[in-house]
């Protein structure tokens, strides 16, 4: 049964909750809040979750305006430590990946794909050596002469920076595989 006639406002409160009323807190309990919000290692771990900061934006719009500027100045540390421990961590990993040689069994994927594993092929089209380099390719990767005229490790240092500068695109066959 409804207590009014509309059903629009059957179901509504008449008036509205102050949500500061939930924190009406102590300065001490208000510490305690921030230390458990703003916990340094949950920041360096990732995001905090949505729940998190939605609670910490109620409860800045709740507190005295000196607590205010306070919490808005540690949010600012801390967002700026995580988003700076981010960006180094991303850096790092892009070096690595830019440094790190392909491993050994991909090279020689694309070797026994691309010439038997025979580093002294010359087909005779234009393409050399076990990775069937063009010259022009042999040459921007630092290569002198011709290439299956190179030792099988000079031709392996070759592939490999290839490999890390345009990836497996040089090999479009053999280096999807």
């Amino acid at each position: 049964m409804l207590l009014s006639s509309s059903p629009s406002t059957a179901l509504r409160p008449s008036t509205t909750i102050n949500p500061c009323i939930l924190y009406s807190d102590s300065p001490a309990s208000v510490k305690q809040f921030i230390g458990q919000v703003w916990d340094e290692s949950r920041w360096r771990r990732g995001d905090p979750p949505a729940r998190t900061i939605a609670a910490w934006r109620l409860k800045l719009h709740c507190l005295p305006p000196g607590w205010q500027k306070k919490l808005k100045q540690r949010w600012r540390d801390l967002q700026g430590e995580f988003f700076d421990h981010r960006k180094a961590k991303r850096a790092a990993a892009a070096y690595r990946a830019a440094t790190t040689p392909p491993g050994a069994a991909v090279l020689a994927a694309i070797r026994e794909c691309e010439s038997g594993g025979d580093y002294s092929i010359n087909t005779g089209n234009g393409f050399y050596g076990a990775y069937q380099f063009t010259l022009s390719t042999w040459r921007s990767v630092g290569g002198a002469g011709y290439p299956h005229e190179a030792p099988p490790h000079e031709q392996d240092e070759r592939a490999a920076r290839l490999y890390r500068e345009a990836g497996p695109s040089p090999w479009p066959v053999c280096g999807y595989q």
